[in-house]
């Protein structure tokens, strides 16, 4: 069951009807709340419910035991079996197929028969929560919470499939008191934002590249040039549009959630990209790995050494594949050799922003690449076909190329769209909004593509 379900529609509409009718009990609305989340869950499987649930548990029984010993070692005892449960479950295709074949020559054939296991829906995220959670308790940010709340917050159901990793000092307070029905007009504002950048506009986008990433031979290069700068609008319209519409369902039940993205590609170098794109997973990158390894303490040299292991560890996480590494490690280089013109105090992104922000763009893209790429050849099969290709290239390839170009230049000016929406709806008299909505549903599903592709970060 998907969000853009009519299925998940509709319960959606039960589930808000039902909470709200609890509006003096903040504690009834949080039972309303996990048992919403724990049927979403039980929706993809019965067996990823019970993972959440015993996850659940090891880390309410973890949170006493850091709170009691206030020591580092119950801390990385439970920070090492939470991360040795998400590595299980996340890099078990890489290892099980050997894993398979020793169980066979042990004559163990039964268990080998039944080794296949499902990656549970939300893993990477609840985990991500768990060590926020943990990690608080340890430095005292975060006090025990009890164990509904905590449940609440592990499952919840805006933030479970792919983030935003919303830190428990920020979350799990929010199940502790009670809410407001407010901000009607952010709401729309992000559904129609995140419907108009998920069901319509990355729905293209993803016709456009995957048709050239999946065939490069049969394109020309301003073709694929274009699909590797397509690349990452498509990523960022089909995550930023997830975070928009989870972020309207989360306003809808009184919560609130950190921000994810912030115009990311008007980042005039990598650093600043950073700062930009999939905000919370840099945040925990840098609290979480980043600095315990010494940040940047401790000199110069340690301090690449260290951004370099957390990109990498970044790149891990988003799958074992050697493509993924590659893509954290090129980040992780670019960002050092930033450092290294900074240090001798060259700073081009002041001086050329528009030709910084272009440059930041084009190694961003090409990073994509990697990122896309399962296979390590057919990475730099399109990197060398965009530049040793024989097909020709016609005039509306140049067309194209050009209006992109354009976009590009307009898009900083869309900084404030949210606003101007916003501010039309305010200004709407409220019985016409549900009209105004209807009206766009109506647009927009009548001039998308058909389907709508699963997001892509629900699979990490």
């Amino acid at each position: 069951m998907t969000f853009f379900s009519i299925e998940f529609a509709l319960i959606f509409i039960m589930f808000f009807v039902t909470y709200w009718i609890f509006y003096k009990n903040y504690k009834i609305q949080n039972y309303i709340i996990l048992f919403f989340n724990y049927m979403l869950i039980f929706s993809f499987s019965p067996y990823f419910t019970l993972i959440v649930l015993l996850h659940t548990c090891f880390i309410s029984y973890f949170g006493l035991f850091i709170a009691y010993r206030e020591n580092k070692n119950a801390l990385f005892s439970g920070l090492f079996v939470t991360i040795l449960f998400l590595c299980f479950f996340k890099y078990y295709d890489f290892i099980h197929s050997d894993f398979k074949t020793l169980l066979f020559l042990l004559k163990f054939d039964f268990l080998a028969k039944n080794l296949d296991i499902a990656l549970p829906i939300g893993i990477s995220f609840y985990t991500f929560s768990s060590i926020t959670y943990l990690v608080g308790i340890y430095k005292k940010e975060q006090e025990v919470a009890e164990f509904i709340p905590l449940a609440c917050y592990l499952s919840f159901f805006a933030t479970l499939l792919a983030g935003p990793i919303a830190k428990s000092n920020f979350m799990i307070p929010q199940f502790c008191k009670a809410r407001k029905f407010e901000n009607i007009d952010l709401i729309i504002t992000l559904v129609i934002l995140g419907i108009t950048k998920k069901a319509l506009i990355a729905n293209y986008l993803n016709i456009q590249v995957s048709a050239v990433f999946s065939d490069p031979h049969s394109f020309n290069a301003l073709e694929i040039i274009t699909a590797v700068y397509l690349y990452g609008a498509w990523l960022y319209c089909d995550f930023s549009g997830y975070v928009d519409i989870v972020t309207a369902m989360a306003l809808s039940i009184g919560f609130y959630l950190p921000i994810n993205f912030n115009m990311p590609h008007i980042a005039v170098n990598l650093k600043d990209f950073w700062k930009r794109w999939h905000i919370s997973l840099s945040n925990f990158i840098k609290e979480n790995i980043y600095i315990p390894l010494g940040g940047n303490k401790n000199g110069f040299l340690e301090t690449q050494i260290n951004l370099i292991i957390a990109f990498a560890l970044s790149g891990i996480w988003h799958g074992v594949g050697i493509n993924f590494l590659i893509w954290g490690l090129l980040h992780g280089f670019g960002i050092m050799f930033l450092n290294i013109l900074q240090k001798a105090k060259i700073n081009i992104s002041e001086k050329l922003p528009l030709f910084s922000m272009c440059i930041t763009y084009t190694f961003v893209s090409i990073t994509w690449i990697f990122f896309d790429r399962n296979d390590f050849d057919e990475a730099f099969n399109i990197l060398n076909l965009m530049f040793n290709n024989e097909n020709k290239i016609m005039l509306n390839d140049v067309i194209l190329f050009v209006a992109l170009c354009i976009l590009f230049l307009i898009y900083p000016f869309l900084k404030n769209l949210k606003d101007v929406i916003s501010g039309f709806l305010r200004a709407t008299p409220t019985i016409l909004k549900p009209f105004v909505l209807a009206i766009f549903f109506v647009f927009i599903f009548a001039i998308m593509p058909d389907g709508i592709p699963d997001f892509i970060y629900s699979s990490f």
